[in-house]
């Protein structure tokens, strides 16, 4: 599963990447840089409307189907399983048609309670599938973005330190991911098959266990190569 990761990026860049328009992106609502990225805090992700028309937006990093009662759920919603999304009541409409990616720098897993760090090997963005969903207190409240982490049962190196990962969009499947007028439970197999093949080109490391205080890229450094004191 996902449940922390990091963001270090340029929004522009990111809006260009996906041909985010001029007018769909505001930068007060994308979060900072963070190496600590938890559920519960804003995210960015990309999302396509039923005109084409794509959005860099911040959403909640959880997600609340709209017609739940409560923006608080008895279970976790940050992570959507790939293999039953397309099922799970709180995910099935959105696996439809509401459908994100959620870009991030890197994120970690846990080998029990060992931290290790994956990126791309190249130091580029990582793509994650994502879910969202808008939800709303009331009919006179404000409606509020939420999102979702898809994951999916981990392979190659990855598998070696935990048994899920997040589920990477390739270039060759995204437009289809994001396009909402394609219905995601057919699309499922194929963005699972093409993501796992990203994955196994990751690089990753242990990291020092956290300190809750500490979101910069202290949590990103390897274990054991920390830089000796020097009094000059």
């Amino acid at each position: 599963m996902c449940r922390r990761f990091a963001v270090d990026l340029d929004w522009g860049e990111v809006s260009d990447w996906f041909g985010v328009g001029e007018d769909g992106t505001d930068a007060r609502e994308l979060p900072g840089v963070s190496y600590g990225v938890v559920p519960g805090q804003v995210i960015g992700v990309v999302a396509q409307d039923g005109r084409g028309y794509r959005r860099l937006a911040g959403a909640r990093w959880s997600l609340v189907p709209r017609w739940s009662g409560s923006d608080v759920l008895p279970y976790p919603t940050y992570n959507a399983r790939v293999e039953s999304a397309a099922v799970k009541p709180t995910f099935a409409e959105s696996m439809r048609s509401m459908r994100c990616v959620v870009p991030a720098s890197g994120y970690f897993e846990w080998h029990g309670h060992r931290p290790f760090y994956f990126h791309a090997g190249d130091g580029g963005p990582l793509w994650m599938a994502g879910l969202y969903s808008w939800w709303r207190a009331s009919v006179s409240s404000p409606w509020v973005l939420t999102a979702t982490v898809v994951t999916c049962g981990a392979v190659g190196g990855p598998a070696s330190v935990h048994d899920r990962m997040p589920l990477l969009v390739s270039p060759s499947v995204c437009d289809a991911w994001l396009d909402p007028s394609v219905d995601g439970s057919g699309l499922l197999g194929l963005v699972r098959d093409r993501g796992v093949a990203l994955s196994c080109g990751l690089s990753f490391y242990e990291v020092a266990p956290f300190v809750d205080d500490v979101i910069d890229r202290r949590c990103i450094r390897p274990v054991g190569r920390e830089k000796p004191l020097t009094l000059f």
